[in-house]
């Protein structure tokens, strides 16, 4: 039987966030057993790389050009190519803690992508599809991803080989890969064009863009239901407007940024008025 994988790609400076709780959270709580874990070095201390290993981590040195959320997708299809999986899981790692298990998820929907879209607009598409591609190709993704909701990159549950042709369509279409940004286009352009299902909100739990809120008990993110949620995902662009201080996995981290939280709550509620309005 083919075993499963994840991959997720660090730098020196979230480099101790990964190995103290993104993969802390990860051995607690998910059943390890038939899944390898990769995480794609792009200046990781020689500390932190003997703490994956020791943790049988499989470390991947990644190439010294371009933007890390470009280039973490060529640099993982460079790893699985003369590889062989049955799933993958392709996840943020800087920004990201699990909750809950994750491995069953490797056993449903396997022939297609599994993904979550944000819950708030964000007018993604009008900013980033104008300013990273060529005139060519704008005209054909913006037919592809016209009302649709953005699905984000921080979680994709993907079949083996249909994963390492989305990163292909990466290389090959992103015009700037210095650029912050344009790989979520390309994952939306790409998926919206293959078969996909939506996974719950609480596989990949992005607070800013999530309307119904969440709840926080010693250092334990829930929905307001109760249910603990799954993967919890602090993205943010910088650090700033990440609604989560001190985020990390345990009780003594996690506290909201109140101003920052409600400030982005906001802005995405005009935002989806904007759009619903003059669109």
């Amino acid at each position: 039987m083919l075993k499963n994988i994840i991959i997720t790609s660090a730098d020196k400076k979230c480099g101790d966030f990964v190995t103290k709780h993104w993969l802390a959270s990860l051995k607690d709580n998910v059943n390890l057993d038939n899944i390898d874990v990769v995480v794609i070095d792009y200046g990781l201390t020689r500390k932190q790389i003997n703490l994956l290993r020791k943790n049988q981590v499989t470390v991947f040195l990644g190439i010294n050009k371009y933007h890390i959320v470009n280039k973490r997708f060529f640099d993982s299809a460079r790893f699985l190519k003369n590889k062989e999986y049955d799933q993958i899981l392709f996840i943020d790692g800087g920004d990201t803690i699990f909750q809950e298990d994750i491995s069953s998820m490797f056993k449903k929907d396997k022939k297609i992508f599994r993904v979550v879209p944000l819950g708030m607009e964000v007018l993604f598409f009008e900013w980033f599809i104008r300013n990273n591609f060529e005139k060519k190709i704008k005209k054909k993704i913006w037919q592809v991803v016209k009302n649709k909701p953005v699905i984000n990159a921080g979680v994709i549950f993907a079949p083996y080989k249909k994963f390492i042709d989305l990163c292909s369509k990466m290389k090959k279409l992103i015009k700037d890969k210095d650029a912050w940004g344009p790989d979520q286009i390309i994952v939306n352009y790409y998926i919206y064009q293959s078969k996909y299902k939506f996974l719950n909100n609480k596989y990949n739990y992005m607070m800013s863009t999530m309307p119904k809120g969440f709840v926080i008990k010693n250092g334990v993110f829930y929905e307001p239901t109760g249910e603990k949620i799954v993967i919890v995902h602090n993205a943010g662009q910088m650090d700033f407007f990440r609604p989560i201080k001190n985020f990390g996995y345990g009780k003594n981290y996690n506290q909201i940024k109140h101003l920052v939280y409600h400030a982005k709550k906001t802005q995405y509620k005009i935002l989806g008025w904007y759009k619903k309005t003059f669109s």
